[in-house]
């Protein structure tokens, strides 16, 4: 009877504060993180670099989009212990996105938020986009077994397991991509890699109006979220 007795005050207590016609004259900060054992480092194969070599402007397309095809590179992600971990893509030259739908293997990318820019003529013109295609079938290989990959959309509240065709990235670093079990849940691990297919389209050259030797300047940075 004790316990209940002291259980019903507390209870009126909270009810009569609520009701009080004054306001609390404090608030209280809280600051709060976790101290995790685990750090990992993303690399990239050929150096991070993705090359779609010399293209003759003589070749290109005078009217519509030109397609240039699609690469792959391997991301690698090495944690010092079992961690959960995402990472992101942000796009460095993200002033230069034109919607050109860039095909990643047989398919476009279907948004622009998946497009990445790939620099300017010296006329200014942007040149195109390239999409950051994550593989979601056999490619992912997690502590040496096959993985799978997932994504959220909103700083990892929710988490979607990727389609067949693979998980596009978002060029403004919103979608965390993550290797995850066979429910969609991350997992912890301390290797895992996956196959990057990387589209690339230009503009008409028409549009472009290219009169000298000019590169292609995409260039993104890759992060890692602890989750």
């Amino acid at each position: 009877m004790k316990t209940i007795f002291k259980f019903c005050a507390a209870a009126v207590l909270v009810i009569s504060t609520a009701n009080s016609a004054f306001a609390a004259d404090t608030a209280d900060l809280k600051v709060q993180g976790t101290l995790i054992m685990g750090s990992c480092t993303p690399t990239l194969s050929s150096g991070g670099v993705v090359d779609f070599g010399k293209i003759s402007v003589g070749s290109l397309n005078t009217a519509d989009v030109n397609q240039l095809g699609t690469k792959e590179i391997t991301l690698t992600l090495t944690c010092k212990s079992p961690t959960k971990v995402a990472w992101v893509a942000t796009d460095d030259r993200s002033d230069s996105v034109v919607d050109t739908k860039p095909v990643t293997g047989t398919e476009a990318a279907p948004f622009t938020t998946d497009e990445f820019g790939l620099g300017k003529t010296v006329g200014g013109v942007k040149l195109g986009s390239y999409a950051l295609l994550a593989a979601n079938k056999e490619e992912p290989v997690v502590d040496g077994a096959q993985g799978h990959v997932g994504f959220s959309d909103d700083d990892a509240a929710t988490w979607t397991a990727g389609s067949g065709a693979g998980t596009y990235s978002h060029g403004d670093g919103s979608r965390l991509i993550t290797f995850v079990d066979t429910t969609g849940i991350p997992v912890a691990f301390t290797t895992a890699s996956d196959i990057l297919r990387v589209g690339a389209s230009i503009q008409d050259s028409t549009t472009l109006a290219i009169t000298d030797d000019t590169p292609l300047d995409g260039q993104a940075t890759i992060s890692v979220k602890y989750l």
